[in-house]
């Protein structure tokens, strides 16, 4: 018996002396120094993983602060971090995150800040602001953030500021550029579209509805066209043609064919009681 105690009792001693070892010592089993141009590259491998988790989830804004910590200079990890806040609305959120990735590449977040500015939270200056600060970054050169011309994205800017002769403008200017570059049948007939609009806005209806014909030369089953031809015709008095292009449009909206875009509602948005209105209206 004294022989099965004394080496229970040892057991234990040598029990408490490995648990007072490994608190002793456990902090070094986890540490792990990493040089400068490792942490970037740690920081860069944190920020592609979050395709395994739900944007904006706990799990992958905990990786991305992980990842910020590693290399505070990463502009892209300040971008993903303020996407879900973009997203849902949160707004005291994004401008800090997207600034400090602007911050850090103007280049890269610039002009994508501003199409931002310009599509969710309609703050116009601010947008032109960007764009017009990207110029200076790439100067004599059209850049395309978020894959949008950035003189497209200013002349729908000064379109909803009401300026419309600079709205037309910079609409004539992307318009020319494209043709130059990519052809004239490329180009997108929401281009043709707004400088329509613009030209309704200087009380100019036959430029407008050149303008919108000539987006259907283009798409020429797009209910926002026809839309607008037959609202502006209605306007003019042209009621035949009016009704033509009215029930075009009904046709075309009805099989989905019109401007609309994700998270966010599309400039002069076309809806279903716009048509029923236009036709009370006729």
């Amino acid at each position: 018996m004294n022989t099965l105690l004394l080496r229970y009792f040892g057991f234990i001693v040598l029990l408490v002396l490995l648990v007072a070892s490994c608190g002793q010592q456990r902090h070094d089993w986890y540490r792990k120094s990493f040089t400068q141009e490792e942490q970037i590259i740690l920081a860069k491998s944190l920020t592609e993983s979050i395709g395994s988790y739900y944007q904006g989830s706990p799990g992958c804004q905990l990786l991305l602060e992980e990842a910020k910590g590693f290399d505070p200079n990463n502009a892209t990890v300040y971008r993903e971090i303020g996407v879900p806040y973009l997203k849902r609305g949160i707004a005291s959120a994004f401008p800090h995150y997207y600034g400090k990735a602007a911050d850090l590449d103007p280049l890269g977040w610039v002009g994508w800040r501003g199409y931002l500015y310009l599509y969710f939270y309609r703050d116009y200056e601010r947008a032109l602001a960007d764009f017009n600060r990207l110029d200076t970054i790439t100067p004599g050169v059209v850049d395309y953030p978020q894959s949008v011309s950035v003189d497209f994205m200013r002349g729908i800017c000064y379109l909803q500021l009401e300026q419309y002769k600079e709205a037309i403008d910079y609409f004539d200017q992307h318009i020319e550029y494209e043709t130059s570059v990519t052809g004239f049948k490329y180009i997108a007939p929401e281009t043709f579209l707004f400088r329509g609009i613009a030209y309704l806005g200087l009380k100019q209806p036959d430029e407008a509805i050149q303008s919108f014909e000539t987006g259907l030369g283009l798409e020429d089953y797009n209910a926002d066209l026809m839309y607008w031809l037959a609202k502006t015709h209605a306007q003019e008095g042209r009621k035949a043609q009016a009704r033509s292009y009215l029930d075009q449009a009904k046709l075309a909206f009805a099989e989905r064919d019109y401007n609309r875009r994700p998270y966010v509602e599309e400039f002069y948005q076309l809806y279903e009681v716009d048509l029923i209105a236009l036709e009370e209206e006729m």
